[in-house]
């Protein structure tokens, strides 16, 4: 009997729910080993006596479950092992912003609020002061804008999904880098948004690539992360911004910019919003400068597509909570918001020269300041497995499938913000180091 049928005839709940559940239950038993290639979902279905459709759920039960990675092209393979229970397990999958002592300064502003301001919804769109706010922080990451051009939005993934519903619809075209957030990937699935990767290389996705997209597919949008990309870090150059800000003008290309990381650049770089502003969505956002919690963001909307965008966003959840927005303000108005952005630059920085010495070992004295770093892999390990390996190892990393919009590559990103301190992360580190010396261990043995 397979563990399939198993799951079948003695779990609970749905069909689907019941294969998802015993699959989880293999991986945990060690049934089937990281990397294993999962059978066709025709032949599965053939082989229990159940429809397709009910494999098809199953699948993409266990592939929201973290279970399954999907390849196009290739098939389902077995994609992590169950979360360690262990507390002391460092967790590097989220991209957090690092620990600089923040929290002082946000309990004391929290101190100072009303709880009047818990009684009532933000104004559409924001307040005045919010709005001027968010025009302050902007300037942070070089950004010029009026406090009319902008929305106050519940952070950077609202902003997104206002984004998209003005510039695209079902059906629509969208590009993208090879890999990007996986938030974007979520929602441009699960809406029907067909996706396009533009070829890129290691500077970043190549001008020349996205002009011929652009005429041969005629897209809606581009969402696209210039800045410190994620996962890969990468900044593009002027130049090419120049170039692809030209292309995107010339094809009535709609650009949704995420400008989450500007801030954190020593030079800001010259932005799409300012290259293009009349097809240009600038997003931004605290979340990777001062605390996610706070759940505000800034949405910058051509002017043609404002009251839209407004009107989306306020359908969306009407904004960020006003007690949130007002914390946020006025961590702005005191500067405190510089100051704990430009420390978190500082920090962010020491944390990629670590990781390059201890992990890569880079002959690069370019200093990077995304709090992410996307770590090439030896070919004796894939991503699947090496992510396993980390996580009996007490470290939680994130394999480049996650942000694939095609075939994953041999990476795998790891979150430098999300380390409690600088020597938490050195220990993460040097685990993963004596594991790019090893060969993975086989799990299993066929006899």
């Amino acid at each position: 009997m397979t563990f399939w049928t198993k799951a079948l005839e003695t779990g609970t709940g749905p069909a689907y729910r019941r294969l998802a559940d015993g699959l989880h239950a293999a991986i945990a038993n060690n049934l089937v080993s990281i990397g294993d290639r999962l059978p066709p979902q025709r032949e599965l279905a053939y082989e229990l006596g159940v429809s397709i459709g009910t494999i098809t759920r199953a699948y993409d039960l266990a592939t929201r479950r973290g279970d399954i990675t999907a390849v196009t092209g290739k098939g389902s393979f077995v994609a992590s092992v169950v979360i360690r229970s262990d507390e002391s397990a460092i967790n590097l999958r989220i991209n957090l912003p690092a620990d600089i002592g923040q929290g002082v300064d946000l309990a004391a502003a929290l101190s100072q609020r009303s709880a009047a301001e818990f009684l009532s919804y933000i104004p559409f769109g924001g307040s005045e002061a919010d709005r001027q706010a968010g025009v302050t922080y902007l300037n942070l990451g070089g950004v010029t804008a009026a406090p009319d051009d902008l929305i106050v939005t519940a952070g950077g993934q609202h902003a997104l999904t206002t984004a998209l519903m003005v510039t695209t619809k079902p059906g629509d075209t969208v590009l993208c880098e090879p890999f990007t957030f996986a938030g974007f990937l979520d929602y441009a699935r699960l809406t029907d948004r067909k996706i396009i990767a533009i070829p890129a290389d290691k500077e970043g996705i190549r001008p020349a690539a996205f002009e011929e997209l652009c005429r041969q597919y005629k897209p809606a949008a581009a969402f696209l992360t210039p800045t410190a990309q994620n996962p890969t870090g990468t900044n593009l150059s002027e130049h090419r911004r120049r170039a692809i800000a030209k292309s995107a003008h010339k094809h009535g290309t709609m650009i949704i910019e995420d400008g989450i990381y500007d801030p954190l650049m020593p030079e800001p770089p010259i932005t799409f919003h300012e290259l293009v502003p009349d097809q240009t969505f600038y997003i931004a956002s605290l979340s990777k400068t001062v605390a996610p919690g706070l759940r505000v963001g800034y949405l910058i909307c051509p002017p043609a597509h404002r009251d839209e965008a407004n009107d989306i966003q306020h359908l969306l959840g009407m904004g960020p909570p006003q007690a949130m927005a007002n914390l946020t303000t006025a961590l702005i108005e005191s500067g405190s918001a510089e100051t704990m952005t430009r420390a978190q630059a500082r920090e962010i920085a020491a944390r990629q020269e670590l990781a390059r010495a201890i992990v890569d070992h880079k002959d690069n004295d370019e200093k990077i300041f995304a709090p992410h770093y996307w770590l090439p892999l030896p070919k004796t390990w894939t991503p699947e497995r090496f992510v396993a390996a980390a996580e009996a190892e007490g470290v939680l990393l994130s394999p480049s499938g996650h942000f694939a919009v095609e075939a994953p590559s041999n990476h795998v990103r790891l979150a430098l913000g999300a380390a409690a301190d600088r020597n938490i992360l050195e220990e993460a580190l040097t685990k993963l180091a004596q594991l790019l010396e090893k060969n993975p261990t086989r799990a299993s043995r066929s006899v």
